[in-house]
């Protein structure tokens, strides 16, 4: 897509967000949930403008749950909780932020997998750093299964609970690996000198 196209596509986005009911009405402003006002955004960047619009749909059905619950957006209270609610689920982020926390997971399955592998070769007496790099090998093996969703969700939260669920699983199925090795060693250093 050439900078003109993106520059059409971002302002009808732009357009459609500012023609929304609550952002007429001055619904968006008054949660603010950063979508009143969209002068810094550039027009270019489609995904962060096409995130923009999945907050504002989300932001939309939250305000109308809530209009549904009889609760009033009048009230200071209503709106303040509200407003932390959606910022708390729908805060949206730049696609250099998924990357890097998806690169970071990597990193952080590379370093297990890595330890937990070098323990083995010291169990098997071929070295803890030959066996390490095959582990560091298996960590980026599962990275390049695991990591992609994580590069490419568009809001902070869904960041947070898909790295949180890929370093649970894969690292504490390395750390299994890891303690068991230690016991293998340990066993194999008392019993078997």
């Amino acid at each position: 897509m050439d900078k003109i196209e993106k520059a059409i596509k971002g302002g009808e986005i732009m357009a459609e967000l500012y023609g929304r009911p609550n952002s007429i009405n001055g619904k968006y402003k008054k949660l603010q949930v950063g979508l009143d006002n969209l002068s810094n955004v550039n027009k270019d960047d489609i995904f962060f403008l096409e995130t923009l619009k999945m907050k504002a749909d989300m932001v939309d059905k939250m305000i109308k749950e809530f209009e549904a619950q009889g609760k009033d957006l009048k009230n200071p209270d209503v709106v303040k909780e509200l407003s932390e609610e959606i910022n708390y689920i729908a805060t949206p982020i730049h696609r250099r932020e998924a990357i890097m926390a998806s690169i970071f997971v990597s990193l952080q399955l590379l370093v297990y997998y890595g330890v937990a592998i070098g323990v083995w070769g010291m169990v098997f007496k071929k070295g803890f750093l030959l066996f390490g790099i095959y582990g560091a090998i298996l960590g980026f093996l599962i990275s390049l299964i695991t990591v992609p969703v994580i590069a490419f969700q568009r809001i902070r939260q869904k960041i947070k609970e898909k790295t949180t669920i890929v370093s649970m699983l894969w690292g504490n199925f390395a750390i299994i690996i890891c303690i068991l090795g230690l016991i293998v060693f340990g066993i194999a250093l008392v019993f078997f000198k």
